[in-house]
């Protein structure tokens, strides 16, 4: 099956947590950042980013507890066609952006050239939270990926979920990486659990070291999950075979009215075997288990004859 995919499962490597969208006091946070920095290393993440509102957090003077620190900041700004702000996270930024923040006359595609020219890369935040139409991101270029799932906005607004937007970009032949993140902010509230550690990154990467990190992220050597684990991806002559913790459906979801999804029948499934279908140009993997969490592929690229 010719293809493009940068397969983490078959790199040289170690496999490594991580939380790429993330608040503290220095912006709308609850939890000061030495605090949220221990906060995730108590729950085994690798590698953290502090994203605050309009502002970039220094990690230097802070304990980083063993985890590696990405230095971010997230910026809204823009007038979509909701007459919402884009929210960009801004990540391995050297200096806060010079813009201000929750500026709707700032085109959101400066936020992306400024943190590029710093050497660091954007994802776009909750599209579905924000009210962002297709034609929204279609006119904006040079971000790595978008937030296929936000606990935050999930937990809070129902809103966490944004595949449609991916499929959107995919099917206009842009080729966005998917991120899984918190947008940790608050404390559990009745009747709503907590924002954080729901969303999440698994990288593999060299070594634990930030500039090993970073790259594996701008290859897509990454999967994102919300609770399940994806253990193996080959591409076969037989197709795209998949291994994943005890899941209800493995989903291949492709272009526009192709892909499948495979269900559960008298025992959990761990693993499956896709041979594709004519015309389609790329797949991505969802397994999602009984409770409904899922784990995300980056998307393969097929080479149609």
């Amino acid at each position: 099956m010719p293809h493009t995919y940068p397969n983490p499962f078959t790199t040289q490597g170690t496999w490594l947590k991580g939380n790429l969208h993330t608040h503290t006091t220095t912006s709308d946070g609850v939890r000061t950042p030495q605090e949220a920095i221990d906060h995730y290393s108590q729950n085994g993440y690798d590698f953290l980013s502090i994203t605050d509102h309009g502002t970039r957090v220094d990690p230097t003077p802070l304990n980083p507890r063993g985890m590696a620190l990405i230095p971010g900041q997230e910026i809204s700004i823009g007038n979509s066609q909701a007459g919402t702000t884009t929210h960009i996270v801004a990540a391995n930024i050297r200096e806060t952006l010079p813009i201000p923040d929750f500026d709707q006359t700032i085109d959101p595609q400066k936020a992306i050239d400024l943190t590029a020219e710093q050497g660091g890369f954007t994802i776009i935040a909750h599209p579905y939270w924000s009210g962002l139409h297709n034609r929204d991101l279609l006119k904006l270029k040079g971000y790595i990926g978008v937030e296929i799932y936000n606990t935050s906005c999930d937990v809070y607004r129902g809103t966490g979920y944004s595949p449609s937007h991916i499929d959107a970009l995919l099917a206009a032949g842009r080729r966005p990486l998917i991120f899984a993140t918190d947008d940790h902010h608050g404390e559990p509230e009745p009747m709503k659990p907590s924002d954080t550690c729901g969303g999440w990154i698994m990288v593999k990467a060299r070594d634990k070291t930030l500039p090993s990190i970073i790259d594996a992220i701008q290859r897509g050597l990454f999967y994102a999950s919300n609770g399940p684990t994806i253990h193996n991806i080959r591409l076969e002559a037989e197709g795209i075979h998949v291994e994943t913790s005890p899941v209800k459906h493995i989903t291949f979801v492709s272009t526009p009215s192709l892909g499948a999804r495979f269900t559960a029948q008298d025992a959990p499934l761990t693993e499956y075997t896709y041979p594709g279908r004519p015309g389609e140009t790329y797949v991505r993997i969802e397994a999602t288990d009984y409770e409904g969490r899922t784990a995300w592929s980056n998307p393969i690229y097929l080479k149609t004859k």
